[in-house]
């Protein structure tokens, strides 16, 4: 019965993450202090040394903004860029460019957290402020980016806390969608960025999400972030498009010449995906619920809702850290594989 199995589902989280509780008894910090400070090694493969933990924090990439929300830093936060509108306590943050070096260093920040693309900007600050720059191309490079920033801002074990409870809810997700793709298929999928035509390729985290989610990316042999022709798409006949323009509907994409020959279009599978859960911060994990909604019509948030509450506010004081969160998920997996062969 549909109760019942609803029963089953909360009673593996619960065990998921009881198991994860006790374990965070005998678990250690990862790394020790280092006598040179605290040492980053960013996504540009650059050594970033902090002398102590920051108490000015710069974000010019909303994704970092979100994330030193979630680490419970985000008082140290004093400037932010006009695109980092979460948490909404941002709006009473000062609004910085990136390409305003000048008003970035009056501001005297201990730390700048910012995009790989602004550091043609940000160059000129490197010898002044310690600068860490994020570029996750996959899932794991999330987490990696939510543990360097936690080091970075004296919440390392919050970030482990933050990263084992996403990977078991990705393990959970995990399950769900071999289920559903063993039913109904992978389904094809375009995402149409905030500019038109503008999607991504597979070097990036969204197409990595795609994948978990259970959908084939139409431009999956692309790189980067192509943009498409009415052709292109026509010809991949997507089921599903996702666009993160909240400024457009689904009737723009009907009145796209050729585009009412797309599956997607026909049958109404048009979703506007919103930015805040389809980029690199701790809330990736909605945006994973939200596609495998719109793949697939199916709703998990009931079935494991404490993945997707405040990912800050639900974890256990005691800390699980990264490496035994691989276990954590080892279980679960194991737990689902039996409940589904019984």
């Amino acid at each position: 019965m549909k109760w019942e199995r609803s029963l089953i589902v909360v009673v593996i989280i619960i065990v998921s993450f009881l198991f994860g509780y006790l374990i965070g008894y005998t678990i250690k910090p990862t790394q020790a202090p280092s006598s040179e400070g605290i040492v980053i090694i960013d996504d540009l493969g650059r050594q970033v040394v902090l002398e102590q933990v920051p108490k000015r924090i710069i974000s010019v990439a909303p994704a970092a903004t979100r994330t030193l929300y979630d680490l419970g830093v985000f008082s140290k936060v004093i400037g932010v860029d006009k695109y980092s509108d979460d948490p909404p306590e941002a709006k009473n943050k000062t609004i910085v460019d990136y390409k305003n070096a000048e008003q970035l260093l009056n501001m005297t920040p201990d730390l700048i957290i910012a995009w790989w693309y602004q550091r043609k900007y940000l160059e000129v600050l490197e010898d002044k402020v310690p600068i860490i720059y994020i570029h996750p191309t996959s899932i794991d490079g999330i987490y990696y980016d939510i543990w360097i920033i936690g080091k970075a801002t004296g919440a390392e074990e919050k970030a482990q806390e933050i990263i084992s409870n996403l990977k078991a809810c990705v393990a959970y997700i995990e399950e769900v969608v071999k289920n559903l793709t063993k039913q109904y298929g992978h389904p094809k999928v375009y995402v149409e960025l905030y500019s038109p035509y503008k999607t991504i390729g597979r070097n990036t985290f969204t197409h990595e999400m795609i994948e978990l989610a259970g959908g084939i990316n139409i431009a999956g042999n692309l790189t980067g972030y192509p943009l498409l022709s009415d052709e292109y798409i026509i010809n991949a006949n997507p089921d599903v498009i996702l666009y993160e323009n909240s400024q457009l509907s689904p009737d723009n994409f009907t009145s796209r010449p050729g585009w009412n020959q797309i599956n997607a279009v026909k049958n109404g599978k048009t979703y506007y995906l919103d930015r805040h859960i389809a980029t690199a911060s701790p809330r990736f994990v909605e945006g994973l619920k939200f596609m495998v909604w719109a793949f697939f019509g199916y709703n998990i948030s009931s079935n494991i809702s404490l993945c997707f509450s405040n990912v800050s506010s639900h974890i256990p004081s005691d800390k699980v850290s990264v490496s035994e969160c691989n276990l954590l998920t080892t279980i679960l997996g194991t737990i689902v594989i039996i409940i589904k062969h019984n």
